[in-house]
């Protein structure tokens, strides 16, 4: 049996203080359950929390009230939260990855914000599946078409790479907003970016001296009609994080082991991966 997992992105790294990569992953037939509930609660129309409440909701929600609004959600955060399936998400703060990113040997291994939060999301999730022993099984990750495809594309053939024990183990690729699987990852990456810019406007600093910070840690931010909770509950302890400057750092040690045991893949991988960081802007404490 394999697993599917679907991710989207929410906010811009240019604009926003804080990103989200976030969604959700399952074994092929919860992924069909999911599916079918979706389809019959949205009636097949698109759903996309930005415009979910405005003209552009194809839904009619403009019209709705805030409570229907809100129970609609929560009907929606039930399809996807249920039992076989785990919902996941990284966040990280711009401004802090930025100053990480300038000070680490290896900054081409992260690439731009994006990817290092699309990078983060895939690492963790490994991470947890190799824990519960079921790292050997089949993984398929979907992300949106169009967005930043050239970047995750980079991050997870570098990955891949990484893990040449895995080979024939992974696969991802890019399919349109409109799939209907790729809606849930939305509305989780969207719900969690909220929380995070509710964080990040009260205490500007996400970041709790460890490697990650688990989701849960900002559970006075999510909101108080109660679609927050209904979206993670039950995984902001241990599958949605803030990644801080220690966990890039210590990635950015593994690099450097695999290209002392590997001298000849720099080089190559330079080329390959040619993103550079503007430039080094103080040093991060550690």
């Amino acid at each position: 049996m394999s697993l599917r997992v679907y991710l989207d992105e929410s906010g811009k790294e240019d604009v926003n203080p804080v990103i989200t990569v976030g969604g959700f992953y399952a074994d092929s037939s919860v992924c069909e359950d999911i599916e079918r509930d979706w389809k019959a609660a949205t009636g097949g129309k698109l759903f996309h929390l930005k415009s979910f409440g405005t003209n552009k909701c194809e839904l009619g929600s403009r019209g709705w009230s805030e409570s229907g609004r809100s129970d609609f959600l929560k009907r929606l955060a039930s399809i996807m939260n249920r039992p076989g399936c785990t919902i996941t998400s990284v966040s990280l703060e711009v401004e802090e990855f930025n100053k990480t990113l300038g000070n680490l040997k290896f900054p081409q291994e992260f690439g731009p914000a994006y990817s290092a939060c699309a990078y983060g999301v895939i690492g963790f999730t490994e991470i947890r599946l190799m824990n519960r022993r079921i790292q050997k099984q089949k993984v398929h990750y979907v992300f949106e078409k169009g967005e930043r495809e050239h970047e995750i594309a980079k991050v997870f053939d570098d990955w891949d790479k990484k893990n040449s024990v895995l080979s024939g183990l992974r696969g991802h690729g890019f399919e349109p907003k409109r799939t209907t699987l790729l809606q849930p990852a939305d509305l989780v990456a969207g719900i969690v970016q909220r929380c995070m810019r509710e964080a990040f406007a009260v205490f500007p600093c996400l970041d709790n001296g460890l490697a990650r910070t688990q989701l849960n840690t900002f559970e006075r931010h999510y909101s108080e009609d109660g679609v927050t909770a209904s979206v993670i509950a039950g995984h902001d302890r241990e599958s949605c994080w803030v990644a801080n400057a220690r966990n890039f750092d210590f990635l950015d040690n593994v690099s450097k082991d695999f290209f002392t045991r590997h001298p000849e893949q720099l080089e190559k991988r330079l080329k390959r991966l040619p993103f550079k960081p503007k430039s080094k802007i103080g040093k991060v404490n550690d």
